[in-house]
């Protein structure tokens, strides 16, 4: 039976909104909603209120001796591992395996909500491979470059959160078709949480102008975006991995909205399909070649 409930966020402008949003099922802390384009974790429920934060993980592997080993921050997408999602990584040079086996609320240094799955070892390898996961694989030497291994522990040290894309070895960005992907956008297409990553105040700022804010942000984007990887990689790293060109970029969970962040470019050019559009690929779960 569909639950109806007042779902309380607040945008990035430290607005708070309240909206109706009915689910097929009761919601609780650490249930993810998608509204306005974003996933949302829900951190507290009382009765028919429901109170959310912008919705993100990490995987933490957990050693048989107990010991647990975190991963970098993420931001919640549909492929995030749940229970059950498999992945490799390596030990002594040989694959080993790992099963999610369960995804609970946790919180940051900070006292930021996120979601934690943890992984403990399956010993799938005995029978076949599954996909590798791109933080783990880097840690676990998968990547010969120094500097991925280093990008990610710091990352991790430091509690933030990390965007990735990538390009085939030998593919070139079309940069031209994502300019044209820009200045053909419509507002229809462009999702709330877009408007939000390119400064639009929907509650303030007039509907006529959201249009022309979303472009002349998402094209200075991809023009600080393009600078950097064919320049110095001051804000974007670039490493080579398996046949493909991976550029990541690193920042805290508030970066996303920021003009001057690498790790904002690539977030709001990757959720508004920019960079898709110029031949990248998020990189995901299952990318990456086992």
């Amino acid at each position: 039976m569909a639950v109806s409930y007042e779902l309380v966020t607040r945008g990035r402008a430290g607005h708070e909104h309240t909206r109706r949003y009915t689910s097929d099922s009761a919601l609780a802390p650490g249930s993810v909603v998608l509204v306005g384009g974003r996933y949302w974790l829900v951190e507290r429920v009382e009765e028919a209120r429901a109170e959310a934060v912008p919705a993100r993980y990490r995987l933490t592997l957990r050693h048989q001796d107990g010991r647990e080993e975190a991963g970098a921050f993420r931001r919640f997408r549909a492929d995030a591992p749940a229970p059950g999602h498999r992945l490799t990584t390596l030990e002594h040079g040989a694959p080993i395996s790992w099963a999610v086996v369960e995804r609970r609320l946790a919180r940051d240094d900070a006292g930021t909500t996120y979601l934690e799955a943890v992984a403990e070892r399956d010993y799938a390898e005995t029978e076949s491979l599954p996909d590798h996961q791109l933080e783990h694989a880097f840690e676990r030497g998968l990547v010969e470059e120094d500097a991925a291994a280093q990008a990610l522990a710091r990352a991790e040290a430091a509690g933030l959160a990390i965007e990735l894309v990538a390009l085939e070895v030998g593919q070139a960005a079309n940069w031209d078709e994502a300019a044209h992907y820009v200045d053909s956008l419509i507002l229809p297409e462009v999702g709330e949480d877009v408007l939000q990553l390119c400064g639009v105040d929907p509650d303030r700022d007039p509907q006529e102008t959201w249009l022309g804010t979303v472009k002349a942000r998402l094209h200075a984007d991809l023009e600080s975006f393009r600078l950097d990887v064919e320049g110095d990689r001051d804000e974007i790293e670039e490493w080579d991995f398996r046949g493909s060109r991976i550029f990541a970029a690193v920042g805290n969970v508030e970066d996303d909205s920021n003009p001057l962040s690498g790790y904002g470019w690539m977030c709001r050019l990757v959720d508004s399909g920019v960079l898709a559009a110029a031949g990248f690929q998020r990189v995901r779960k299952a990318l990456l070649p086992t």
